[in-house]
């Protein structure tokens, strides 16, 4: 009696598997198993929100990427979609969101087409095409490339996790853009 329950239960349970996989994510051939990885970020104290995360292989081809939460925390994922990084040196690049300064005309409202228009006509009228706007870099531009960044992590074994202060905002401008 108890052989015919188990050859009955067999099957939904082969089927439960095949429906939901083993819980494991199938890697391209030849691709080392990633561990699980974040970083944390901060600035001015505080964790750093939405910003892009990359680690870049010293050796290797298998970069991860992540963005942070609101703490300011990234679970990264190799080549974006496998969760973690795998082991090896890396260097960490930040992109966060610049700050621009529109001076007397405020951010353009995007979310009203005729509001929108308006601005436009409100900017040409001050001189159009002379009219700057400042874009401003809340990080410090050391962190945003991978030839400037200090920031280094290495992933071995098990879990890896790595907490990174950016200081003070570093409000670097970045450029000039003209409309």
């Amino acid at each position: 009696m108890k052989m015919t329950k188990l050859l009955v239960a067999a099957p939904a349970l082969l089927a439960l598997v095949a429906a939901f996989g083993c819980g494991g994510e199938k890697l391209p051939a030849g691709m080392p198993k990633p561990v699980p990885t974040t970083i944390t970020l901060t600035l001015d104290g505080k964790g750093l929100a939405d910003a892009s995360v990359t680690m870049i292989p010293d050796s290797g081809s298998y970069a991860a990427v992540g963005k942070t939460d609101a703490n300011g925390v990234a679970e990264m994922k190799t080549d974006g979609k496998y969760k973690g990084a795998v082991p090896g040196s890396y260097k960490v690049v930040v992109g966060a969101k610049d700050e621009i300064d529109y001076g007397e005309f405020g951010p353009p409202p995007t979310d009203d087409p005729v509001a929108m228009d308006k601005w436009n006509r409100d900017v040409d009228a001050a001189g159009g095409a002379g009219v700057a706007f400042t874009r401003t870099s809340v990080v410090s531009q050391e962190f945003t490339a991978a030839d400037t960044t200090p920031l280094t992590i290495t992933v071995g074994e098990g879990k890896a996790a790595e907490t990174f202060d950016l200081g003070a905002a570093g409000r670097e401008q970045v450029e000039v853009e003209e409309k």
